[in-house]
C-alpha cells in the first residue's frame, strides 16, 4: 500500500523580513542529519520575531508560509497562551505570546484537545479566547513550540526564518555539533556577540540547497 502523501508545508518562497535593531545574527548551513539537534529547543520552545497583532493561520501562511492544506491535515491541535484554539482563523497573536503547535495525539485526551474537535466543548474551561481589546499590530517576539511529527516537518522552516537564542541555550547547541563547527571565525564572532547581547539571531539552512 503506497504511503500517504500530505501537503508540503511550504506555501511560497522566502519573504524579506524586517529584523529588529541591535540583534546581532548568525547564519549557518548544516548537514540534514544534525536537523535533531535542534529538537529538544523546538519542545521547550524558541522564541521568533513576527508581525503580532494576526491570527495563527495568517501568521504561518504569510510569516512562515505554511500552506492552508498543510494547516488543515496536519496542526490538528494549537495552544494559545496554554489555552486550546478551536479557530486558527480567528485566533489573534499578540507580542509576547506561546504558541505550540502539535500534530494529532493519541486517546481520549488528543480528541478532546483537537482544533474544532467533536470534544472540543469538554475542555472549554481551557479554550483560548481572543481578549476584549483587539492586540497592537506590529513587529513582536512570541514563543514557538513544536511537538511529535511537526518537529521533522516545521522546524527547518522556522530555523529558515531564524530563532533567537540566550547565550546559555546557543552555547548548549553548539556543544553538540562536530569540532569543525567550533573552530569557525562566525562562531567567535557570535560567542562574542553574545557576551554583549541578550540574544543572538540563528538563521539555518540544511543540505546543499539555496534558500
Amino acid at each position: 500500500m503506497n504511503a500517504r502523501r500530505w501537503p508540503h508545508p511550504v506555501a511560497s518562497g522566502l519573504q524579506a523580513r524586517t529584523k529588529m535593531p541591535g540583534t546581532p545574527s548568525l547564519e549557518l548551513q548544516l548537514p540534514k542529519d544534525r536537523l535533531a539537534n535542534f529538537f529538544p529547543l523546538f519542545q521547550e520552545g524558541v522564541e521568533v520575531e513576527v508581525e503580532v497583532g494576526h491570527t495563527v493561520r495568517q501568521m504561518l501562511m504569510e510569516q512562515f508560509n505554511i500552506s492552508r492544506d498543510y494547516q488543515a491535515n496536519r496542526i490538528t491541535t494549537i495552544f494559545l497562551n496554554h489555552k486550546a484554539v478551536d479557530d486558527a482563523a480567528t485566533a489573534v497573536i499578540e507580542d509576547g505570546a506561546t504558541l505550540a503547535l502539535s500534530g494529532a495525539m493519541p486517546g481520549l485526551v488528543g480528541a478532546t484537545m483537537r482544533s474544532g474537535g467533536h470534544l472540543a466543548a469538554m475542555r472549554d474551561g481551557i479554550t483560548y479566547r481572543n481578549p476584549e481589546q483587539a492586540p497592537a499590530t506590529g513587529r513582536g517576539r512570541i514563543r514557538l513550540k513544536l511537538f511529535n511529527l511537526l518537529l521533522p516537518e516545521l522546524a527547518p522552516r522556522i530555523l529558515l526564518h531564524g530563532i533567537l537564542l540566550e547565550p546559555q541555550r546557543f552555547s548548549s547547541l553548539f556543544a553538540e555539533l562536530p569540532e569543525s563547527f567550533h573552530s569557525g571565525d562566525r562562531l567567535s564572532v557570535a560567542d562574542k556577540r553574545l557576551r554583549e547581547n541578550e540574544h543572538l539571531e540563528l538563521r539555518v539552512l540544511f543540505g546543499d540547497r539555496k534558500p
